[in-house]
């Protein structure tokens, strides 16, 4: 009986079943020029003008993470992962013309704070936190914020030609390499005190996973920051570490028994067998689908042989996750099972966007697009704040859980990357469109 279910499941992701209730329409190649200028006009007036310049931390350099009413304060400390994602943000707000100067000028705040405040010259890498003026708070390492470090200063590089981005990006690169990555097992060690020497108690307190674990969540950002790395790097260990992280992301974080990914794993890369471990996160199964498609591209692979294995990902959270009713994913769920999180949160439903038109761009399949449409609506009428930004989280039919809407989790980073590409990906196919 154990097997025929699992042979159950694994036919429902082979058959040609409906990913969205309405039957799709394609779309035109003026609605889809209109769609992209739509995205255009939310980044540019509920992301780009709500954190330039006001997030810029005039006084000590990088950036502030919180509001206050409706202005940006120091809280006292700032965090590694939150200073390097606005830094990735200016940085490619800058190279895509986008208010140019002043963006360049907010990214080399965050790049100058984060070298000078941020890395440690001593042991090498970044730490966690520091306080706002730049003093260390938390000296622990972990391999998911220097992930993000890495991305970021790989964009930097990109934006503004300076070779001591260049420099950094590449000294990051070559000490995970030889204080993080696991040579037996492949993959990444990932938390860590200040020297490197790794924290395996689980019950520590960590910023991702537990301590001794390896995590989806980690590689799939540390297969971003390569991909980022490679394109100005095109190092062959860089690239050696590409393609493996892209094996990890495709195969070893997959359950092939439901054909979605979970998120703990132990060193030797078993999944973790706890309840809370054997979910579903369906805005990094979207995230991760694109990620591995643009990584693939990197390569100078085609991202049509991961055709399959994206569609296959993607229409699990699609099955279980995604609001037939109002449009958009919802947060989690059990394995095989209906989500039981049915929260709509702001960078589930922006990497949905881009996997959505990546998928509708490979395959040709319109239900993909429909699912796009129907996500773009929902954070039209319900996820955009009216102050700007996005709300961090929203009930299944819209309604703001709280007033967040930026933390030391939330910047321009997830949406204001989703309206940018998926801008791009609408005028791709609008030329092919009639």
């Amino acid at each position: 009986m154990r097997m025929l279910a699992a042979l159950l499941v694994l036919s429902s992701f082979c058959l040609h079943k409906p990913l969205v209730a309405a039957e799709p329409v394609r779309p035109t190649a003026k609605i889809l020029c209109e769609r992209a200028e739509q995205c255009r006009q939310i980044l540019k007036t509920n992301i780009v003008s709500f954190y330039l310049p006001a997030c810029v931390d005039q006084k000590n350099g990088g950036y502030l993470e919180w509001l206050d009413g409706d202005k940006f304060a120091p809280t006292g400390q700032k965090f590694l992962t939150l200073q390097a994602r606005q830094l990735w943000f200016f940085s490619t707000i800058a190279a895509e013309g986008i208010e140019k100067d002043a963006a360049l000028r907010a990214a080399r705040s965050g790049f100058d704070f984060i070298q000078s405040k941020f890395r440690d010259s001593v042991h090498g890498g970044y730490f966690a936190m520091v306080s706002d003026e730049g003093s260390p708070a938390d000296r622990r390492k972990h391999v998911y914020l220097n992930s993000f470090t890495l991305y970021s200063i790989a964009a930097y590089y990109r934006a503004s030609n300076d070779p001591t981005a260049l420099n950094a990006a590449q000294s990051l690169f070559r000490t995970m390499e030889e204080k993080c990555y696991d040579k037996t097992h492949g993959g990444y060690v990932e938390f860590f005190e200040e020297n490197w020497t790794p924290i395996l108690d689980r019950s520590a307190q960590s910023f991702i996973g537990k301590g001794g674990t390896k995590t989806y969540n980690t590689h799939l950002h540390v297969l971003e920051a390569f991909t980022e790395l490679y394109r100005v790097w095109p190092d062959p260990l860089v690239r050696q570490r590409l393609e493996e992280t892209l094996l990890i992301n495709t195969q070893t974080v997959r359950l092939p028994e439901y054909g979605c990914n979970v998120d703990g794993f132990t060193p030797e890369w078993t999944p973790i067998q706890t309840p809370e471990n054997r979910r579903a996160s369906y805005g990094h199964d979207v995230e991760g689908a694109w990620l591995c498609l643009d990584a693939a591209r990197a390569l100078s692979n085609s991202p049509r042989l991961l055709r399959g294995w994206a569609e296959g990902l993607v229409s699990y959270s699609l099955q279980h996750g995604y609001d037939n009713q109002h449009g958009g994913f919802y947060n989690s769920g059990p394995l095989g099972k209906a989500s039981d999180d049915t929260n709509k949160v702001w960078w589930v439903q922006a990497e949905a966007l881009v996997a959505l038109l990546e998928l509708y761009k490979l395959s040709g399949d319109v239900r993909y697009y429909q699912a796009f449409e129907e996500t773009l609506s929902f954070i039209t009428k319900h996820q955009l704040a009216p102050g700007g930004s996005w709300w961090t989280s929203c009930q299944a039919d819209g309604t703001p859980l709280n007033n967040l809407r930026t933390s030391m989790w939330q910047g321009g980073y997830h949406n204001g990357r989703a309206m940018i590409l998926s801008a791009a990906l609408l005028d791709e196919l609008a030329k092919g469109a009639k």
